[in-house]
């Protein structure tokens, strides 16, 4: 690495944490004001009666639909070797964007302590709420096993250095625990010691053989927790998601959200390394968000024939009609289908291996995925009118300065891990 090029990336890692932690502080500051409501009423904009789901709410989706997770385990359990140098990151960007988008739905909802009380013998089987909320959970757990196992033999050799890193990898790797088994004198049992080497042993062929099931499962759940998820919206009485293609929907653009994530991370971090290692996957990640985007159109066009064909259901149309002819219309024809469609796929179609150009690809999907949940959450509800309150379609300054913070928040911790963790060591297949 040349000293000028060292240079203007220290230069842009002091610029991107000062911003990352400004707008995570501002996040934090939108938040407060919003439930305790300390500079002005926002009643009105986040909580009213007429008004039950609102921006957090699709900032909540936007996440944990980014289907990293399910393309990580789907690339072990199939032994797809192009996909090997991005399971790391997806794993944890998996982790990442789960954990936020809870804490996000946990800000949104209020009082989150009831949930413990639910769990401890209150929980409703009869709730999509419920098992929803359960199986993001199960997932995030069933990662953190699978990536502890894919990333153990690299935290082990990360544990050996003489600085923070090396702690963190002794921490990580649990290396410290059979350290400890291995020099008490009054352990005799053969299987604690055996767990000891274990743990201060590198075997990477035995991790895989250990992680690759909990994948499969993490791969189970994952689909269960994206389907159960657009089921949540479906089984409501409101027309416009009323729909038994919601949760099929859901899935597409989950990995839609994980494909061009991976795109755009694997071309961020391979610039700041240097290193072309996680390059190797963009053409089977570009196959498979062209194809997912070309489902999506598909399944995008269906839905509104089928949803706001005329005389079947006078709500549905106009909630179609709103979102296409009313204060929607903007979003969605440049945004979400222009922007985050159509412009994306003729870009993947033309782009060979042009890295900028997939690059710009995912980073306009990226953007209309997240435009598609704005307008999902909103159009939705464009009929639903309580106690007369009418809902408005703009979002507040404080819900936005949440929304920035939140996926600053993700991004930092990407960052920080990056930056701990032996994410660039090559992980044998």
């Amino acid at each position: 690495m040349s000293k000028e090029r060292g240079e203007i990336l220290k230069l842009t890692e002091i610029i991107f944490v000062s911003t990352m932690l400004a707008l995570i502080a501002s996040g934090f500051l939108g938040a407060y004001q919003i439930h305790f409501e300390v500079l002005m009423p926002v009643e009105d904009f986040e909580s009213a009666l007429g008004i039950p789901w609102r921006t957090l709410v699709a900032l909540y989706v936007f996440l944990v639909l980014i289907g990293t997770a399910a393309i990580a385990s789907a690339a072990e359990i199939l032994h797809i070797r192009e996909l090997e140098s991005v399971v790391k990151d997806a794993i944890v960007i998996g982790i990442l964007v789960i954990a936020v988008g809870l804490f996000t739905i946990a800000v949104d909802l209020e009082r989150v302590e009831r949930g413990a009380y639910a769990l401890l013998g209150h929980a409703n089987p009869m709730s999509v709420m419920y098992w929803m909320i359960m199986f993001y959970v199960l997932e995030v757990v069933f990662l953190i096993f699978e990536g502890w196992f894919y990333f153990r033999a690299d935290l082990l050799a990360q544990s050996k250095l003489k600085n923070f890193k090396g702690f963190v990898g002794k921490l990580l790797s649990l290396r410290f625990i059979g350290d400890y088994l291995l020099k008490i004198e009054i352990v005799e049992s053969s299987k604690l010691r055996r767990l000891g080497k274990f743990l201060v042993t590198p075997n990477r062929e035995l991790d895989l053989s250990f992680a690759k099931p909990i994948g499969f499962v993490a791969l189970i759940t994952a689909i269960l927790a994206y389907s159960n998820l657009g089921a949540l919206f479906a089984v409501t009485y409101i027309p416009l998601w009323h729909d038994a293609t919601t949760p099929i929907y859901f899935i597409i653009s989950a990995i839609i959200g994980g494909s061009a994530v991976l795109i755009f991370a694997s071309v961020i971090t391979s610039w700041v390394t240097g290193s072309s290692e996680k390059l190797s996957a963009l053409r089977v990640l570009k196959n498979l968000l062209a194809f997912s985007l070309i489902v999506a159109i598909l399944f995008n066009a269906w839905k509104f024939i089928v949803s706001g064909y005329p005389a079947v259901n006078e709500q549905a149309v106009s909630s179609i009609n709103n979102l296409l002819f009313g204060s929607q219309a903007l979003n969605y024809w440049i945004l979400e289908l222009l922007v985050g469609l159509l412009i994306p796929l003729i870009l993947l179609l033309i782009a060979g291996n042009k890295i900028k150009l997939l690059f710009a690809s995912a980073t306009l999907t990226i953007l209309g995925l997240f435009v598609f949940r704005i307008n999902f959450v909103f159009s939705g509800q464009f009929m639903k009118n309580i106690s007369g309150i009418s809902i408005p379609t703009q979002i507040h300054p404080f819900e936005a300065m949440f929304v920035a913070g939140a996926l600053a928040l993700a991004i930092f911790a990407y960052y920080l891990v990056y930056k701990f963790l032996p994410m660039e060591v090559k992980h044998e297949a």
